[in-house]
C-alpha cells in the first residue's frame, strides 16, 4: 500500500434535503465473486456472504424534482474478500429521462430510465417500475410506526467511499473508472424483519434483477435519512483516482 499522501475530493455536485431509504443486504458470495471477476473486483466478504446495497433517493436538482435506486455490491482490494475498500455500482434507474442520459452519456454510470417511488418515513419503502410491471418492491411491514417500531440504531452518519462503474465491454480493464461519493445525515437503522417484504421480477432490459434473484439477495437493515446530504466527484479512470486514495492502486 502506498503511503503516498492522498489529495482532497473535490465534489462537482452536491444535494441537500435529500429523502433517502437504504436496504442492505447480503447474497451468494460465489456468484458476486464470478460477477466480478471481469472488473477485476472482489466482492467484500461478511460471514460468508457478499454485501449488497440498495439505495433510493427522493431529491430536487437544479429545480427538478428527481427519484433514482442503484444496486450496489462492497467491494474489498484482497482476494478474500477482508476488508471493505468501496462499492460497486451494478446498475441505477432515474425517474427523470434526462437525468438518465446526462449519466449514462457524461458520467459513464449505468443509470437507466424507470418510474419510481419512495417513501423516507415508517413504513420505508421503495418501487421501481416499468409500464404496468413492478421490477422491485421492498417494504416495511404497514404495522411499522414510531411507536411499534423504535431504531436500534440512529444518529449522524458522514460516509465516504469510491464507486467502482461497469467497464464497457469494447474497453479493456485500464480503462474502468470509479468516481467518489458523500453521504451525511441523521440516519435510522432498523432491522429487516420477517414482516418486511421484498419482491423482485426479472426483466430482459435489466439483468441486475435477475442476478439479485440469483445470488438470492435478502435484506438484512433498513436505513432511512428523512434529510441528508448527497455529494459526488467528477467520473476519472481508476489509476487517476489514486491520486485521492493511495489504497486504490491495489484495487
Amino acid at each position: 500500500m502506498s503511503d503516498t499522501p492522498a489529495k482532497r475530493v473535490r465534489y462537482i455536485a452536491e444535494i441537500s434535503r435529500v429523502r433517502d431509504v437504504t436496504l442492505l443486504g447480503e447474497a451468494d458470495l460465489t456468484f458476486w465473486r464470478d460477477r466480478l471477476e471481469r472488473e477485476s473486483l472482489h466482492p467484500a466478504a461478511h460471514d460468508g456472504k457478499a454485501r449488497l446495497i440498495v439505495s433510493s433517493t427522493d431529491a430536487k436538482y437544479m429545480g427538478i424534482a428527481f427519484r433514482e435506486v442503484s444496486i450496489s455490491v462492497f467491494v474489498s482490494r484482497r482476494e478474500d474478500g477482508a476488508g471493505e475498500d468501496g462499492v460497486f455500482l451494478v446498475h441505477a434507474f432515474n425517474s427523470s429521462r434526462l437525468f438518465a442520459f446526462v449519466e449514462r452519456t457524461f458520467f459513464g454510470t449505468p443509470y437507466y430510465p424507470g418510474e419510481i417511488e419512495v417513501e423516507a418515513r415508517l413504513p420505508a419503502a421503495m418501487r421501481v417500475r416499468k409500464g404496468q410491471e413492478t421490477l422491485l418492491q421492498a417494504e416495511m411491514s404497514v404495522a411499522s410506526s414510531v411507536s411499534t417500531r423504535p431504531p436500534f440504531r440512529s444518529g449522524e452518519e458522514d460516509w465516504k467511499t469510491p464507486i467502482f462503474l461497469p467497464t464497457k465491454e469494447s474497453r479493456g480493464i485500464e480503462k474502468a473508472t470509479v468516481f467518489f461519493a458523500r453521504l451525511s445525515g441523521l440516519t435510522q437503522v432498523y432491522p429487516f424483519t420477517s414482516t418486511d417484504r421484498l419482491t423482485l421480477r426479472a426483466s430482459p432490459g435489466d439483468p441486475v434483477l435477475q442476478w439479485l434473484i440469483d445470488s438470492r439477495f435478502a435484506g438484512k437493515e433498513w436505513h432511512i435519512r428523512a434529510d441528508a446530504t448527497h455529494a459526488r466527484s467528477r467520473t476519472m479512470k481508476r489509476r487517476s483516482a489514486c491520486d485521492f486514495c493511495p489504497r486504490m492502486a491495489e484495487l
